[in-house]
C-alpha cells in the first residue's frame, strides 16, 4: 500500500494533467505579491572566493590590454608640439601582490589591488610644426595601487548590474624610454621627462577607463546563468521512438522547465554579506499565465545569526508549488499505463490471466484482483491516474509536506476485440508523506516518509472489490514505477550547475514556509574562464 501511494506521489510532483483545467483559490495560497521565492546571502567569506576567481580573470584580461591610442602636449625651449601614442599595449605584467574586498552599505563593494606591475609599449608621433619625429617607447609602471567603488544593481529585466562610481590608481614608479628615428632623434629625446610625467599621469585613467568598461559591460552577462536556471537537462532524456511510459512522462514533465531567477529587488549590502532577492518560480518555456499566488514572507530568518558559511540559499515551497500549478494547467501531470508501454519484462502485469511457465508463475492483475480475472478472462488491463485537484507543497519544521490527491481509472480490453473497452473502476488515494533532506556535496537526498494514506472506491464494474483489493496491485509500483521515479527524481534534485559551482559541507535548516541551505562553495575556475571567454566583451 505505501509503495502504491509513493509511486503517486512522486508522480504527482512530477507529472501534468489532462486538459487545462479552471483551479479554484486555494485556502493555502498567498495572495500578496512583494515576497522572494528565493533569497541568497554571499558572506564576505564566500565574496573573498570570488574575488581571487575574479582577480586571477582580471589579470587575463590586463596582460591582454593593447590598441589604446592617446595624445599629450609638450613644450620646450620654445617648442609647442603633441606626442601621440597608437597601439599602446602591455608587454608583460605582474599581478597584484595583495587584493582586499569591503562592502560599502547599502549597495556598493570597494575593491582594492596593491602594488601591481606593468610593463608598456607603444608607437609614437611627435608632432611640432613643421618638426615630425616617429619611433617606439616602452615603459615601466611599477607599485601601481587601484582602488574601485562599484554599485551593485538590479536593471528592468531582473539582472545584475554594476556601474563605477569611483576609480582611482596611483604610481609609485614609472619609468619611459623612447627610441626615435631619423635625424631628429636627439631632438626629441630631450622631451624624454616630461613625456614620462605625462604617461605616468595618464595611465591611471587609461587604467581605470578599461577597467570601468568591462565592469559595466560585462557583469549582467556573467551573472545571466542563475537568472534563468535550466532544468530541463537535469532529467532522463528519452530517445527517438521510445515508448517506455516513464521515459515519456519525465521527458514530458520536463520539456522546457526553467527556474525564473530574476532579481525582484535591488542589491542590499550590509558590512557582513550581500543579499539579493529573487522571483523563484518554475516556469515552463511558452507557457505565459502568471502564478495566481505568491511566496510567503520568510521571517523567522531574520530572527537568527548566519554561520560561518559563504553562502546562504533561502527557499520558499513557493518554488515547487509554482511548478505543480503550471504543470497541472498545461496538461502533464497524468500518466496512461498499458501494454504498449510498459517493458517487455512487465507487460504480463496488465493481463487478466497470467501466462505460466514450468517453476514460475507470471504477476498480473488477474492474479492479484481474482474478481477481476474472473469477469474479464482474456483481457489486457490499462490505467489512467490523474490528478484529482492541485497538489501542494508545504515546507515546516521538519522537513516538507506533500498533499495528493489522485484518481486512478482502470479499463479492461478483451485480447480479441481491441475496441470494446470497458471501465471497470475508478478509485482515488488521498495523502500526505512527510520529506526530509540529508543533503550531500551533489544533492538534497531526499527521504520519504508516508504518515496518512486514504483508498476511496468510486465506482466499481466487478463485485467483490474493495480499498483492500485495490492495494493488491503495488507490484506494478514496487518493481517498476516507484524505482524508475525515484531515480528520475534523484537525478533531478541534485544540485544545479555543478560544473560551474560545487558545494561543500552543506547544511540544511527547516522553516514554516521555506527552507534554508548553508555551504561553502568552490568555483570550477576552467568553467568561469569559459563562460568569460564566451561573454565578455574585451
Amino acid at each position: 500500500m505505501k509503495q502504491f501511494f509513493w509511486w503517486c506521489l512522486i508522480a504527482s510532483l512530477s507529472q501534468c494533467v489532462v486538459s487545462i483545467r479552471q483551479v479554484n483559490v486555494q485556502k493555502q495560497w498567498f495572495r500578496y505579491p512583494g515576497n522572494p521565492g528565493i533569497r541568497m546571502r554571499l558572506t564576505k567569506k564566500g565574496a573573498n572566493h570570488i574575488k581571487t576567481v575574479g582577480v586571477q580573470i582580471f589579470n587575463d584580461y590586463i596582460s591582454q590590454l593593447k590598441g589604446y591610442s592617446t595624445s599629450m602636449p609638450f613644450s620646450q625651449i620654445g617648442i609647442n608640439g603633441i606626442v601621440n601614442l597608437k597601439n599602446m599595449h602591455v608587454k608583460n605584467y605582474r599581478s597584484p601582490q595583495v587584493s582586499v574586498l569591503n562592502f560599502l552599505p547599502p549597495s556598493h563593494v570597494v575593491l582594492g589591488l596593491e602594488n601591481l606591475d606593468i610593463g608598456l609599449g607603444s608607437e609614437f608621433t611627435a608632432n611640432a610644426v613643421p618638426i615630425v619625429v616617429e619611433g617606439s617607447l616602452v615603459g615601466t609602471i611599477t607599485g601601481m595601487t587601484v582602488a574601485l567603488t562599484t554599485e551593485l544593481l538590479t536593471d528592468v529585466t531582473g539582472k545584475m548590474n554594476a556601474v563605477v562610481r569611483n576609480c582611482s590608481a596611483l604610481i609609485a614608479n614609472s619609468h619611459i624610454t623612447l627610441n626615435p628615428t631619423g635625424p631628429m632623434a636627439i631632438f626629441v629625446k630631450t622631451f624624454e621627462p616630461m613625456i614620462n610625467d605625462s604617461v605616468r599621469q595618464r595611465i591611471p585613467e587609461i587604467f581605470c577607463s578599461r577597467l570601468q568598461n568591462l565592469i559595466e559591460k560585462n557583469i549582467s552577462k556573467l551573472f545571466e546563468f542563475i537568472t534563468r536556471i535550466n532544468l530541463e537537462d537535469y532529467f532522463p532524456k528519452m530517445k527517438n521512438g521510445e515508448r517506455d511510459v516513464m521515459n515519456m512522462f519525465i521527458s514530458h514533465l520536463a520539456k522546457g522547465m526553467y527556474v525564473d531567477n530574476r532579481m525582484i529587488t535591488q542589491p542590499l549590502i550590509t558590512m557582513d554579506y550581500i543579499e539579493t532577492n529573487h522571483q523563484g518560480e518554475i516556469q515552463f518555456e511558452g507557457l505565459t499565465e502568471p502564478t495566481p499566488f505568491f511566496p510567503r514572507p520568510m521571517e523567522q530568518m531574520f530572527r537568527e545569526p548566519l554561520s560561518d558559511h559563504m553562502a546562504h540559499f533561502y527557499v520558499s515551497d513557493h518554488l515547487l508549488n509554482s511548478m505543480l500549478y503550471h504543470a497541472y494547467q498545461d496538461n502533464r501531470l497524468a500518466m496512461k499505463i498499458d501494454e504498449s508501454n510498459l517493458p517487455k519484462e512487465m507487460k504480463s502485469f496488465v493481463s487478466t490471466q497470467c501466462p505460466s511457465k514450468k517453476h514460475q508463475t507470471f504477476v498480473c492483475v488477474g492474479y492479484l484482483i481474482p474478481e477481476i480475472g474472473r469477469l474479464y478472462p482474456d483481457s489486457t488491463t490499462s490505467f489512467a491516474i490523474l490528478p484529482h485537484g492541485l497538489p501542494y507543497v508545504m515546507f515546516n519544521r521538519d522537513g516538507m509536506a506533500v498533499e495528493i490527491k489522485n484518481r486512478i481509472l482502470t479499463y479492461a480490453t478483451p485480447d480479441d476485440n481491441p475496441k470494446n473497452r470497458s471501465q471497470i473502476l475508478v478509485f482515488s488515494i488521498n495523502g500526505q508523506a512527510d520529506i526530509t533532506f540529508a543533503p550531500t556535496n551533489e544533492s538534497l537526498n531526499a527521504r520519504f516518509n508516508l504518515n496518512r494514506f486514504n483508498v476511496r472506491l468510486h465506482r466499481s464494474a466487478v463485485r467483490g472489490i474493495d480499498e483492500t483489493s485495490i492495494a493488491r496491485l503495488s507490484p506494478l509500483s514496487k518493481t517498476f514505477i516507484a524505482p524508475r521515479l525515484s531515480a528520475a527524481v534523484e537525478k533531478a534534485a541534485r544540485f544545479p550547475m555543478q560544473d560551474t559551482i560545487k558545494f561543500v559541507n552543506p547544511v540544511i535548516k527547516n522553516y514554516d514556509g521555506f527552507i534554508g541551505l548553508s555551504t561553502d562553495f568552490h568555483l570550477e575556475k576552467a568553467k568561469i574562464q569559459d563562460i568569460v571567454r564566451k561573454s565578455i566583451e574585451f
